[in-house]
């Protein structure tokens, strides 16, 4: 199919969309029945994470099939707004461990950084949010080889009755956007960075349903280039994030209290890993320098921990194996004297759900191994 001369898409009858809803159900109905066994046969926690990703595509897949059946799509309608309590910040990281794998076949480092006053509760029509998602990460990384691409959510200004905005930004180090493509590009079917069209595939769709989206939930989406190269996509959604906030929205760990991290990391692997230890009320600093363990540049340090330290991790990017793309985490727990006594490797993407799990590991493994040698009398 091919839109009119202004972009628009075409009109698609009632009776070829639900032809293909009911086939798009059948196949998913399968996929997810698959997946449920699958479960019930014992994962381990990093299996369990990633089939967790294929349950909740899936389930977003369903909810696309089940608002195509309501009726017929027409040029410029987009399905309603259906607001509810959802946990926002799980919505985020299903989106990236989504298009994780499509970040390793280019060879991206994909990165999220989350706002330490960004609460988990939203009230969001999931389904579009995540649709939103989809549509904006997946064009960074179709135009983005041997970069990186970085999701960033925040509290914006502006309040609407007792909600405060969100503001979700994708930035990526592509080739960038052409000045004079304008906002051309949130028309249908309009395809820019015209080296890499043939390459990167797709048909000029995603930012024109990422604007319909957008306007549907009653907020904006702005790009621009950052001054280091490539693009800048910012959605601006008021009324998202309850301004009160729960007293139960966040409870560190009782272990994670005795856990503080020194990061040797820069850039956007720094930024994301600030970012997840302070949603898991990690106390956390910056080295000074890479190659001197001295007193840390940035320390942040939650007012539940006091005094040194239990266990000390170090945090650096680690050198990926020969022929695997992408990056990772190496997590190593430390004596005063620098000898190592626990390690552990982290594949991106880095997210709450996976470090937090991680340290905890780390930190009891650690605190067993010194309670076992108090008890032998070493």
């Amino acid at each position: 199919m091919k839109g009119n001369e202004r972009g628009n898409p075409p009109y698609v009858s009632n009776q070829f969309v639900a032809e293909i809803g009911h086939e798009l159900g059948n196949v998913l109905h399968g996929l997810l029945g698959m997946a449920r066994l699958v479960r019930d046969s014992g994962l381990n926690a990093e299996q369990d994470r990633w089939l967790r990703a294929i349950e909740q595509s899936g389930q977003q897949l369903r909810c696309l099939v089940d608002s195509f059946r309501q009726g017929p799509v027409r040029s410029g309608e987009g399905a309603g707004c259906c607001p509810a309590a959802i946990d926002g910040v799980d919505l985020l990281e299903q989106a990236l461990l989504a298009h994780a794998p499509a970040a390793r076949a280019r060879a991206n480092r994909l990165w999220l950084a989350t706002s330490p006053e960004l609460p988990r509760r939203w009230v969001a029509d999931a389904r579009l949010l995540r649709q939103l998602l989809d549509n904006l990460l997946g064009n960074a990384l179709k135009f983005t080889r041997s970069g990186e691409v970085v999701l960033k959510a925040g509290i914006g200004p502006g309040v609407v009755g007792d909600c405060e905005t969100l503001v979700l930004a994708v930035e990526d180090s592509g080739p960038g956007i052409r000045p004079e493509l304008g906002e051309r590009m949130f028309r249908a079917y309009e395809r820019g960075h015209a080296p890499l069209q043939d390459e990167a595939g797709g048909c000029g769709l995603g930012l024109f349903i990422c604007q319909r989206i957008v306007q549907t939930l009653g907020g904006s989406i702005a790009w621009s280039t950052p001054a280091d190269g490539g693009a800048r996509f910012t959605v601006t959604l008021p009324g998202v994030l309850p301004a009160a906030r729960p007293q139960t929205d966040f409870r560190p760990s009782r272990i994670l209290r005795a856990v503080e991290c020194r990061l040797e990391l820069r850039g956007a692997a720094r930024r994301s890993v600030d970012c997840c230890l302070a949603r898991l009320g990690v106390a956390h600093s910056r080295m000074a320098k890479e190659t001197e363990r001295v007193a840390a540049e940035v320390t942040d340090r939650p007012a539940h921990h006091q005094g040194p330290p239990a266990v000390l991790i170090f945090i650096n990017e680690a050198p990926s194996p020969a022929g695997v793309a992408g990056a990772s985490l190496l997590l190593r727990v430390e004596t005063p004297a620098g000898r190592v006594v626990g390690s552990r490797r982290l594949d991106q993407p880095v997210l709450e759900c996976s470090l937090g799990p991680l340290l905890l590991e780390l930190a009891l493994e650690c605190l067993w191994l010194r309670n076992a040698g108090r008890g032998s009398g070493s």
